[in-house]
């Protein structure tokens, strides 16, 4: 869950079993902590995945780390709680010691023989994890539907009496008196720890906590009044926005071009900015057709990357230097197409009919940092006589092609 931007995972787990199993419970943990990612649910819930034998993972959604995209690992949570049949036993004792220390209520001398206890001393498992102080009887091996004390394992096998169901947790504090702060945004500790004895439909008894959670955030509305003061008050920082801003002014040879036959026309856009580079991007902005009557259709869209196939625009995007110039062909093609029937070539319909097509072309100008933009307008037209030409605004009339710069 996230609480004020802060990451809390609850890790509900089932580890190996048996006395002896000591190891491959240290190695659940470490698959489980280290190896782990988060991944959004498909349908919207969590969902959980087992990487590892007699590992059960309910709480989070999982995904092994064979993806290649860079996800969170659940050790980077703010919080992380571990909860459930962790399966640690008590070693060097016996099942009538046991027994008699829990019927006396020395616990302590209990949890020295708990191997989990041992093994988080040593720093084995559980690193930098703590538990609430152990005031309860050992959760496991219960005669189900019995009730009390009395209830433990009396089978032949008379299993020893444990502590195999556990919650250890971990904040962004390696010391319990660290005070919250944005350096050390999650601080726990643990107001009630218990089991729940009157639960008899199981083997085990469930154990249950109650945390005090203080997590630290940033007030945003704050933050940004602060930001904006700076911004307005620091001349330094006001220049690289300023400079990240900046659009480099660009001249054009021309906004007007008229095509015909393999007519390859130059069109010169120059960068009048003396320090930054511009950066220069064509797109297809729109076509009109132009019947002989002078009269101009509705202009219809286009996907920006669709040239018409009769234009040729060379480069379409590219650098221009500080002060320099930067040269861009435009080439009427005659586009030939082949009769599937026939197999003989011949020219389309596009380039043969007695209508003029006017293309408007988008220029886009971005300076070095592309945050801000600035956006021009070349009008290209093809028209079937040369006295014909599109001009800047795209109206028609007759005349002559205006001269490049």
């Amino acid at each position: 869950m996230r609480i004020y931007d802060r990451k809390i995972c609850f890790i509900n787990c089932h580890f190996a079993a048996h006395l002896e199993a000591l190891n491959r419970r240290n190695a659940d943990f470490d698959r489980v902590f280290w190896t782990m990612t988060f991944s959004p649910s498909s349908n919207g819930h969590n969902t959980a995945a087992g990487f590892v034998p007699m590992l059960v993972i309910d709480a989070i959604t999982l995904v092994s780390q064979a993806n290649n995209d860079r996800t969170p690992e659940l050790s980077e949570a703010d919080m992380v709680v571990f909860l459930g049949d962790l399966n640690y036993r008590l070693q060097g004792i016996t099942y009538e010691e046991a027994r008699y220390f829990i019927a006396q209520r020395h616990l302590e001398l209990l949890t020295e023989k708990d191997q989990l206890r041992a093994e988080m001393k040593a720093g084995r498992v559980f690193q930098g994890f703590r538990e609430g102080v152990i005031k309860f009887p050992p959760t496991y091996k219960f005669e189900k539907h019995l009730t009390g004390l009395s209830g433990y394992d009396s089978s032949e096998k008379k299993r020893i009496p444990a502590w195999c169901d556990r919650i250890l947790y971990r904040d962004s504090c390696c010391d319990s008196r660290t005070e919250c702060s944005l350096a050390c945004p999650v601080v726990s500790s643990i107001y009630m720890y218990d089991s729940c004895m009157d639960v008899t439909g199981s083997d085990h008894k469930p154990v249950k906590c109650i945390f005090n959670v203080d997590i630290a955030h940033v007030d945003e509305l704050t933050r940004r009044q602060e930001f904006g003061e700076i911004v307005f008050s620091n001349e330094k920082v006001r220049r690289l926005i300023d400079d990240f801003g900046n659009v480099p002014e660009t001249t054009f040879s021309s906004n007007n071009i008229t095509l015909e036959g393999n007519d390859i026309t130059v069109l010169r856009i120059t960068n009048k900015c003396r320090r930054d580079g511009a950066v220069f991007q064509f797109f297809c902005g729109s076509q009109s057709v132009v019947k002989e009557s002078e009269q101009a259709s509705e202009h219809s869209s286009r996907d920006p990357f669709d040239f018409p196939n009769w234009l040729e625009v060379t480069p379409r995007t590219g650098i221009i230097k500080p002060g320099k110039t930067v040269e861009v062909s435009m080439r009427h093609r005659n586009v030939d197409t082949v009769d599937e029937f026939t197999g003989r070539s011949h020219k389309t319909q596009q380039n043969n009919d007695s209508s003029d097509k006017v293309v408007v072309l988008k220029v886009r100008i971005t300076g070095n940092y592309p945050t801000e933009s600035k956006s021009y307008e070349i009008h290209v037209s093809r028209c079937s006589s040369k006295n014909q030409y599109v001009e800047s605004r795209g109206g028609v009339s007759r005349g002559s092609p205006p001269d490049l710069l």
